[in-house]
């Protein structure tokens, strides 16, 4: 009997003059504010009507429209039947006008708004019925005051803090060390060049340059007044200036070697790098021995008298 209701359908609007019928259903009719509710707006005319239903309204009032509009189509070959779905949100509680726009019927001799009934929307608030009993609480303290042994701890942890970096400071001073003797780095130097064993690796020009190398250290260190940025000539100059206590040209002869090396690239065989190596340990034991001399005869008071420097 599913037939009966197109056919009812169908006589109701031959008898209202083919005119569409319009009928408006919103759900749920009450709501929370906040709360999206639903408005189904559906047509039903005679087969072949041009239906436009409204547009979302474009509302930012009490009452706004969430989703696009949905169109539900439920013709037949012999009646119209569509719906038009809208989502809003009430924001403001009371009984709210729905901003709905007017359905267009188009027709050949023009268009024709629908007479729809309003649509409206109890909003209910989500505050309690009466918030004017409601006594508000005390405004608490931006900070708490601690209680008074945090007074204590926080002094306690102050007083263990300054004992800990002035025990530091007492440790970074008790660690702090005597120069080295030039004398002894020297020889220690030496054994380091020595252990390399530059000659059996095939870089007895290396060798050459490292055994000088000490040696000029060792100098300067003795002599402040020869610094490392002159050249050869020059290096042993100044230090026959300043009381060389041996002949310059042991000096020279090992600075000559080395720079034969260094700038003109010169092949240098095992025994060579021998000759070099004591030709430098031969300047540094001469002239630390000269030097101890020279502070022995200070301390015997036959010398100059003054501090003695210690390289």
């Amino acid at each position: 009997m599913a037939w009966l209701a197109p056919a009812a359908l169908l006589l109701a609007l031959q008898g209202a003059g083919t005119r569409p019928i319009v009928t408006v259903d919103i759900h749920p009719a009450t709501v929370a504010v906040g709360e999206p509710f639903t408005v189904r707006v559906r047509v039903r005319a005679v087969a072949g009507a041009a239906i436009r239903f409204p547009a979302v309204p474009d509302s930012a009032g009490s009452v706004e429209a969430v989703d696009p509009r949905a169109i539900e189509d439920h013709s037949t070959s012999a009646v119209f039947d569509q719906t038009a779905t809208y989502r809003f949100i009430a924001w403001e509680p009371g009984r709210r006008l729905v901003p709905m726009g007017a359905v267009r019927w188009e027709q050949s001799r023009g268009g024709e708004s629908l007479a729809m009934e309003a649509v409206h929307v109890e909003v209910t608030t989500m505050l309690p019925a009466d918030t004017a009993a409601h006594v508000p609480r005390a405004a608490r303290a931006p900070i708490d005051p601690p209680p008074n042994w945090w007074r204590w701890a926080l002094a306690a942890l102050a007083l263990l803090a300054i004992a800990v970096m002035v025990r530091m400071a007492w440790r970074r001073r008790a660690s702090v060390t005597r120069p080295t003797d030039a004398f002894t780095d020297a020889q220690a130097a030496f054994t380091s060049v020595d252990a390399l064993a530059l000659v059996d690796a095939g870089e007895p020009g290396r060798a050459v340059l490292a055994y000088a190398e000490v040696m000029r250290d060792y100098l300067t260190r003795r002599f402040p007044q020869a610094t490392d940025g002159l050249t050869s000539p020059e290096y042993v100059d100044s230090l026959a200036q300043h009381e060389l206590p041996i002949l310059p040209e042991e000096v020279a002869s090992v600075l000559e070697a080395a720079d034969a090396v260094k700038f003109a690239g010169a092949a240098v065989d095992a025994e060579a790098v021998r000759r070099v190596a004591r030709a430098a340990r031969d300047v540094v034991r001469d002239v630390q021995t000269a030097y101890e001399a020279r502070l022995a005869a200070v301390d015997k008071g036959k010398g100059p008298r003054g501090r003695r420097k210690h390289a």
